[in-house]
């Protein structure tokens, strides 16, 4: 049976680079230009679309992924846009975070619960946090999804509490298969 990083570097040498950096628009919508703290954490970040829109507006930007081969993909990407970021192998199912402060953590489309709170605590005082992923919704339509990847209504609000909200879809619409935040650690 494979395990994760195995399935992961087997669906990306499938792929090809993307014509187009993708955005998602939950970051583009809120991001904000770097003053003073200027690096920013792509967790889970596969061709690294993120990042590589990260470092575009200035930001130190480093993307963690399992797969070798989606970082090989998210590098030559970033070559083509123009800008350089930093890829860190590593099963974030394994391994901590890298030590902070992080101006901005993203993570969209994976769901590991026990760094939620390493999230936090990376975070430099007024640092944004993005998390995206599916929700209880999208069992209904993808009912092979493995329950467990998962959020559950009120799930990110309850996780980030500590936090500022600024956008929150939290599950409560079943017409939404996807749950996300944008919070800030509070100054100081």
């Amino acid at each position: 049976m494979e395990n994760d990083v195995q399935r992961w570097d087997k669906k990306y040498r499938q792929a090809a680079l993307a014509p187009i950096l993708q955005i998602d628009p939950l970051l583009e919508s809120h991001v904000v230009l770097p003053t003073g703290q200027k690096k920013a954490l792509d967790l889970a970040a596969g061709t690294c679309h993120t990042s590589v829109y990260l470092a575009k507006q200035g930001f130190d930007a480093t993307a963690l992924d399992c797969s070798a081969v989606g970082l090989a993909l998210g590098q030559k990407l970033a070559k083509r846009e123009g800008v350089k970021i930093k890829i860190r192998e590593m099963d974030l199912d394994r391994v901590m975070l890298p030590t902070g402060p992080w101006a901005i953590i993203s993570c969209f489309r994976y769901l590991n619960r026990a760094l939620f709170l390493s999230m936090i605590e990376a975070l430099a005082p007024g640092g944004l946090l993005f998390v995206k992923t599916f929700n209880a919704h999208h069992l209904v339509k993808a009912p092979a999804f493995n329950p467990e990847y998962v959020l559950q209504p009120g799930e990110l609000a309850s996780a980030f509490s500590m936090l500022e909200m600024i956008a929150l879809s939290d599950g409560d619409n079943s017409n939404e298969t996807s749950s996300w935040i944008v919070a800030r650690r509070p100054p100081g």
